[in-house]
């Protein structure tokens, strides 16, 4: 059933998790917030905001355009879904609402393996603009099965998550969140679609897979001629292996702190994963985006987009499919807004001369 809920319009992100966190249930919110693991975002959140922006002067501003391109897809403006689980229990369409959103902000979604909606339903409203996020599961047959379907439905990219290869021990709270919203992924309208789909084999038994290497990633490439993406990289010198294994981007990611605790903030692994690829391939940036502002320190440290997660849940929560419209118009509005004051009128102006440097 759906919730009540509040007016779809809010001012910022921060104003969108309030209204949220009153329409989730406790175990939901409490496993949104990473509550008793929550170090790696902390971190994330601190290291964005540590980044200070420089004003330039006298700079035509007059005309900002946010639009870019990211592995060879155009973009209206440089921030793409997250892939995420469990949508469906904050809005009955789940992921085909967040599709629908990305859809009329001109950008793309990445829709979840593990999620609620198969690549059916999300790209019959994608019109194209959506990945598949991908886990290397045990059973190659399940992996190559669901990039043949992603194809079929539409989707322009496929997206394997690199840094997970075994489920987190969840301590205190969030283990009892986890435990609590796992019995509406097993089955039902809720439930993961590969349980669905694929539920003659043993969920636990096949996922995650922690044998999985590069030369699975090159099998992986061989499926299709769609552009493969990494997410989960911290380190430049995996950068380099991902793209000498075919990537066409790496997303930099921690998994938004719900895998290693103490994770690398994003913002410092940037950087030198940048200068190690930049020039051959595609870096994102994924972890504790909540501001314009946010992504354009990213877009400085040399990301071509991000990618954002909670601030789309929180939409979601809120209003739905308009509720994420209204979150991709806040972040474009906020990055317009900075990158005019910062003397940036387009996404390729931008570099790192807007950032202050750092204190010795």
């Amino acid at each position: 059933m759906e919730p009540d809920r509040a007016v779809a319009l809010f001012r910022d992100v921060a104003e969108a998790r309030v209204a949220a966190e009153r329409l989730m249930s406790d175990p939901y919110r409490d496993f949104v917030n990473n509550i008793d693991m929550d170090e790696t975002l902390r971190g994330d959140l601190a290291a964005w905001e540590e980044l200070w922006l420089r004003p330039r002067a006298l700079v035509d501003v007059s005309d900002v355009d946010t639009s870019t391109t990211v592995v060879g897809q155009h973009l209206a403006l440089p921030v793409i879904t997250a892939p995420f689980i469990g949508s469906s229990l904050i809005d009955p369409e789940g992921e085909v609402a967040t599709a629908r959103a990305a859809v009329a902000a001109g950008t793309v979604t990445t829709l979840s393996m593990m999620g609620s909606r198969g690549p059916e339903q999300v790209g019959a409203v994608a019109a194209g603009r959506y990945w598949q996020q991908l886990y290397f599961v045990r059973d190659r047959d399940v992996v190559a099965d669901v990039v043949a379907r992603a194809v079929s439905a539409g989707a322009s990219a496929l997206c394997l998550t690199v840094d997970l290869p075994l489920l987190p021990t969840f301590p205190g709270r969030m283990g009892a969140a986890a435990q609590a919203i796992g019995e509406y992924w097993g089955a039902g309208e809720h439930s993961m679609s590969v349980a669905r789909e694929y539920g003659h084999l043993p969920f636990g038994s096949t996922f995650p897979n922690p044998g999985v290497s590069w030369s699975d990633v090159e099998w992986l490439r061989g499926q299709t001629d769609l552009p493969l993406i990494l997410k989960g990289i911290i380190r430049p010198e995996d950068a380099v292996l991902a793209r000498d294994h075919g990537a066409a981007a790496v997303v930099v990611s921690n998994h938004a702190g719900q895998g290693l605790r103490w994770s690398m903030p994003v913002a410092h692994a940037l950087p030198s994963i940048v200068d190690a690829v930049g020039g051959d391939l595609d870096v994102l940036a994924d972890s504790g985006i909540r501001t314009g502002s946010d992504v354009l320190r990213a877009l400085a440290l040399g990301a071509k987009a991000v990618l954002v997660g909670r601030p789309v849940l929180w939409g979601l929560a809120v209003g739905g499919s308009a509720g994420v419209e209204n979150v991709f118009r806040i972040l474009k509005t906020e990055l317009a807004e900075a990158m005019a004051i910062t003397g940036a009128p387009r996404i390729a102006d931008i570099d790192r001369s807007v950032l202050a440097p750092a204190r010795p």
